[in-house]
């Protein structure tokens, strides 16, 4: 398909910033057709991580791998993408959002084949940090896309879907991996993203962006600064990824990961500082403002955790597979999509920090409806709960992001990487933050639990005396008891801290709404 010139366009129809598409009025059928890719785009850019971190005991079977080990191939992802929107919004804005997409794309291409070779742990991890760096493009796609697929005043809808719907992916994951496990284990997972890959590919390369702006935007110094920022993150993603299972203060490269990181991104910041173009805005990112911003989206993020590492681990306490928990993941499926067209449907300039507090009450209910949980809770016992949870997932991560984007409109176009690094990186530190923090809070307070519950093992009562008697097996059994109602009083104890971290997001969000209606209203009496 072909697309009229930059110079062509009508005002309201050019790109917004440079690297980002133009916006022609299309018919709706063409809409249509670049909604359709963007869906496409958006499930493709979640389902590879999706069908890893679901399939994780499968993969660690498949390739010998122990648990700490296994570990790392979502960690290595993580390590990998966090800091390529630094560099790829630059590409994008010198060289042109076609080069940009076909990069993107073939890479992604070419490390979801060699998914399919792989048979060690040296080359899934180096596939996997691959995928990362190819696959951190794909929701910036997917926005572009759905941009096309909607009126003006409607485009704000763009963000909620290509941000919402990826959510999906999780859910619907643990639906269906029973199944395809069952019919060709672990290879055909890297089937299906392959499929999907090639599918999107196909798409993209039929319907293509409109034209976007080109600026010489790359200086030398962004090839010094970005290295060290890229490293230092990779290297805090490594220990929150990694230092429950090697144990915080076990491991000494934690603690010598850490300085190195500290080390190195200070020395990018204070290049940045002092720099006349400068990757980051620095300046910006320290006012009072951005701080907000930053905090919202980073403690939003970590909320997220109650779904797939809360309940999933309550779950898993319980003894419920895949299998039992499937009419749940449906339901979370169900409702995240929910969520993703009625937060579409309802965003406006005026309803972003609304939806990000209705979104913060829900999680904050549901982890309290949670914390009530016992050794009779069933799958069916959480389906209110985790459907508030996935209504509430898709709701808010896409308002969080406009409330930066309003600042940057107001600062001008060279703040906009600042704006998509920043939020990539409270959004990927969240999820390696609240999964780090989860498990070792629930691990410190289950044994709290079970010391407390082998205390009041009272031995002057016959029938515990009995049942220690009874020879090893019985005390086994005594002992695993007490170890799974210390897991699910340790669940319930996170689900209450979880529930804390909500009331205060909470609050802070309403403090910075009330900031921002009181600076608008200043600005309009200035205006008068």
């Amino acid at each position: 398909m072909s697309h009229p010139g930059i110079d062509s366009l009508q005002p309201h129809e050019r790109p917004l910033f440079p690297g980002s598409p133009a916006t022609p009025d299309f018919s709706r059928r063409v809409r249509i057709a670049y909604g359709c890719v963007g869906l496409l785009l958006a499930f493709t850019s979640a389902m590879g991580t999706a069908l890893i971190t679901v399939n994780l005991p499968a993969l660690q079977g498949a390739l010998g791998l122990d648990p700490a080990q296994v570990s790392w191939l979502p960690t290595a992802y993580v390590m990998t993408s966090i800091s390529m929107n630094l560099l790829l919004v630059k590409f994008r804005q010198q060289y042109g959002l076609r080069l940009f997409v076909q990069l993107a794309l073939g890479t992604y291409l070419a490390a979801v084949v060699a998914h399919l070779f792989v048979n060690d742990f040296a080359s899934a991890l180096v596939v996997r940090a691959a995928s990362g760096v190819a696959a951190a493009p794909l929701t910036t796609l997917a926005v572009f896309y759905m941009l096309q697929a909607l009126p003006q005043p409607k485009r704000l809808a763009a963000f909620v879907l290509a941000f919402g719907l990826p959510l999906v992916a999780t859910p619907l994951a643990r639906c269906f991996s029973p199944d395809v496990l069952e019919l060709g284990q672990w290879r055909t997972l890297y089937l299906i993203e392959l499929a999907m890959v090639l599918a999107t590919l196909a798409a993209v390369l039929a319907l293509r962006l409109p034209p976007s702006e080109r600026l010489k935007v790359f200086e030398w110094a962004d090839f010094v600064t970005y290295p060290l920022m890229a490293v230092g993150l990779a290297l805090i993603c490594a220990v929150l990824g990694q230092g429950r299972l090697e144990w915080w203060f076990a491991a000494p490269w934690i603690g010598v990961a850490l300085a190195v990181a500290v080390v190195l991104i200070t020395i990018a910041l204070v290049l940045e500082w002092h720099r006349t173009n400068p990757l980051l805005d620095l300046r910006w990112a320290i006012t009072p403002d951005f701080l907000g911003f930053i905090a919202i989206a980073f403690l939003t993020r970590v909320l997220l955790v109650e779904q797939n590492g809360g309940a999933a681990g309550l779950l898993a306490v319980l003894g419920m597979g895949q299998e039992q928990t499937r009419s749940l993941y449906f339901v979370i499926m169900l409702a995240t999509l929910a969520g993703a067209i009625v937060g579409a449907l309802t965003i406006t300039p005026q309803t972003v920090l609304f939806q990000i507090m209705i979104a913060v009450v829900l999680i904050g209910a549901a982890a309290f409806l949670d914390s009530h949980s016992n050794d009779l809770t069933r799958p069916a016992q959480l389906y209110v709960s985790q459907a508030m949870l996935g209504f509430a997932t898709a709701l808010v991560l896409a308002p969080t992001l406009l409330i930066g984007f309003v600042q940057v409109l107001q600062r001008g176009w060279r703040s906009f990487p600042t704006l998509i690094v920043s939020f990539s990186v409270a959004q990927n530190l969240g999820a390696l933050f609240a999964t780090a923090l989860s498990q070792t809070f629930q691990y410190d307070r289950m044994r709290f639990h079970y010391a407390h519950l082998v205390g009041q093992l009272d031995t002057s009562i016959p029938f515990v005396a009995d049942r220690l008697r009874a020879g090893p097996v019985a005390v086994a059994a005594v002992a695993g008891q007490a170890t799974r109602e210390a897991g699910i009083l340790a669940y319930n104890d996170l689900f209450l801290l979880l529930l804390v971290i909500a009331l205060l997001t909470l609050i802070g969000t309403a403090i910075f709404t009330l900031r921002a209606i009181a600076k608008m209203k200043a600005a309009q009496r200035a205006a008068q």
